[in-house]
């Protein structure tokens, strides 16, 4: 079959030329025949019609198929996947489209052996020319490429798994900072050219590092993934939600989305959140806070319009957290004021160009000055001298917080030792300090080290906590550090008591030996029955924990009267003095008698 063949084909054209004097390697139609019966691809021989006329050897071990059990049969017959079967009718009229059907022509199909075994045979097509269709014939090259198709899928697969991983995070399934960026950069660059809006949430988790510090990483994780799980839920198919910082979220919209639709979607998010967590066993109370932007894709870029949801973000945190903001051109301002503003206090901070200013308290019974409070002071651009940390957010803030208070502590311990002589009786010396340096780990051995420099007693220095700013309860570090400075002998203040935040769960867990009674219930003292209802209430409350009791605020001499008589021990406030720098409050010590009225 092979030689009437290989005759067939030279008649064709493909051997050669008659007036050719023959191969130097003689006969060419058995070279022609070697070749083919020993080359590793199956080669078919097909009439127009598709029926098989010639297979080699190769054919056959790709297949499963001896020559004799395919000549005359069309391969789709006998080597398509059930799933691939043609109709008994398609196979009748098959015929080649020569004009499809071209040499080199090529095509990947999955076959099936004789075996049943499925594999991938690339197959290349070559056309043998005839005076007429009908004796046209199709040389077909099979090759059995199943490891290369396997392995190419095997790549895309891994390529596929790597681009999902480098555009997810992992911890959440939400995408990433630079798969979300994309997204805004094409949606901002396709409404370049119409009047198309982009709408931008950010969200940042309430108190989230508390969560971490007080029940470990693996609660903070399952948190993640709550908020991860509401933020799918909420925003739907409606934006594309992300993770891009250790507690912080971004989502954008597919669709200009309406103000109002916007506004709902975050109040949702905001509710959803402020439900307390369960995992594993527990109630997690978590919340969060949410920046808002709505802008015209032809005005804005990325890095502005990802800027204005941060400015938003945070005026929604200092307005109270557990609501949204939206951006504004005056938030904006606001914040380009800020900013230079952060700046120079930075540089201050580094100069140690703060002011220490301080204040006594006077003890009602002994009728002397016991002590000085202590507190930095920052000379603002525009507001004068400030308590630079009120302009902070104790979260965002905490290295800038730390400093300043690090700085009261050192000079406040500097200054004692000049007002110890100047007044030549014993004083404590009171600061306020924050969670920001209380819940470094190293703060207590820094503490003992600055007393121990400054020749100063731990014993008499009292750290005094704001309840509106000092969060005792959620912070397991803070209360361990607490009781430890407790034990070596530290006085604990609590200190503005009567605020909106304080409260007997803070004067439980602050583990305090003094309390400070904030200005807002000595106000109008005299003329007011339920203010001095209540500080006797106070008064009395403390004496049964064994608290001292220092009144702030106290400006005129009825105030001070009444409060002797409630039981206070101690007043701080313009009756004694105002806030002094450490030369003028050295001078006061010396001068000062307090004038009984």
């Amino acid at each position: 079959m092979f030689f009437s063949a290989g005759i067939a084909l030279g008649r064709r054209g493909l051997g050669p030329p008659a007036n050719q004097r023959p191969s130097e390697f003689g006969n060419d139609a058995a070279i022609l025949k070697t070749v083919v019966e020993h080359a590793h691809e199956g080669l078919v021989l097909q009439d127009v019609y598709g029926r098989i006329e010639w297979s080699n050897p190769a054919y056959t071990r790709i297949t499963g198929y001896t020559a004799e059990e395919i000549r005359g049969r069309r391969p789709q017959e006998f080597i398509l996947p059930p799933n691939k079967q043609l109709a008994p009718d398609e196979l009748e009229n098959f015929k080649f489209d020569l004009d499809k059907f071209s040499s080199g022509f090529k095509e990947l199909i999955q076959n099936r052996r004789k075996n049943g075994e499925l594999f991938w045979n690339q197959l290349t097509f070559a056309r043998i020319e005839a005076e007429t269709e009908d004796d046209t014939r199709m040389i077909i090259l099979c090759q059995d490429v199943t490891r290369e198709v396997e392995r190419f899928a095997e790549l895309e697969e891994t390529r596929k798994r790597l681009k999902y991983q480098a555009e997810h995070d992992e911890l959440t399934g939400l995408v990433t900072r630079a798969k979300i960026t994309e997204f805004l950069q094409e949606r901002l660059s396709a409404g370049r050219d119409e009047a198309d809006q982009i709408g931008l949430l950010l969200l940042d988790l309430d108190h989230f590092k508390d969560i971490n510090d007080s029940h470990g990483h693996s609660a903070g994780d399952a948190v993640l993934r709550h908020v991860a799980g509401v933020l799918k839920t909420v925003i739907g198919d409606d934006g594309l939600a992300a993770r891009i910082g250790g507690d912080e979220f971004m989502v954008a919209f597919f669709q200009p989305v309406e103000g109002k639709q916007l506004e709902r979607l975050a109040s949702r998010l905001l509710d959803d959140l402020s439900q307390p967590v369960p995992i594993e066993h527990q109630r997690y109370k978590i919340g969060g806070s949410a920046g808002l932007v709505q802008a015209d894709c032809a005005r804005v870029g990325l890095e502005e319009l990802i800027n204005c949801g941060d400015i938003a973000l945070y005026a929604a945190k200092k307005s109270g957290r557990g609501r949204y903001r939206w951006y504004t051109e005056a938030l904006g301002t606001a914040h380009r004021h800020r900013r230079m503003s952060m700046a120079r206090l930075d540089q201050d901070l580094e100069n140690g160009n703060l002011t220490l200013l301080m204040q006594p308290q006077f003890d009602l019974h002994a009728r002397r000055i016991t002590g000085y409070e202590v507190s930095a002071h920052w000379l603002h651009p525009s507001e004068g001298l400030v308590d630079p940390r009120m302009m902070l957010s104790s979260q965002d803030d905490a290295k800038r917080i730390s400093r300043i208070e690090r700085f009261a502590l050192e000079m406040g311990l500097a200054e004692m030792g000049r007002l110890l002589e100047a007044s030549g009786m014993p004083l404590r010396l009171s600061v306020d300090l924050t969670a920001a340096s209380l819940s470094d780990p190293e703060f207590e051995a820094l503490l003992v080290q600055l007393c121990e420099d400054a020749g100063f007693a731990l014993s008499d220095l009292t750290i005094e906590l704001d309840p509106e700013i000092v969060r005792i309860e959620d912070c397991i570090r803070l209360k361990e550090t607490l009781e430890s400075l407790k034990t070596s002998g530290c006085g604990i203040a609590l200190d503005n008591f009567g605020s909106l935040q304080s409260g007997l769960g803070q004067f439980i867990e602050s583990g305090a030996n003094l309390l400070k009674i904030g200005p807002s219930l000595i106000t109008d003292l005299e003329t007011s029955i339920d203010r001095r209802h209540l500080v006797e209430a106070v008064v009395s409350l403390a004496a049964k924990f064994d608290y001292q009791v220092v009144a702030l605020g106290v400006e005129r001499p009825e105030q001070e009267k009444i409060l002797r008589d409630l039981g206070c021990g101690h007043i701080q406030g313009p009756i004694v003095s105002p806030w002094k720098t450490p030369r003028e409050a050295e001078i006061h010590v010396r001068e000062f008698v307090f004038e009984d009225h």
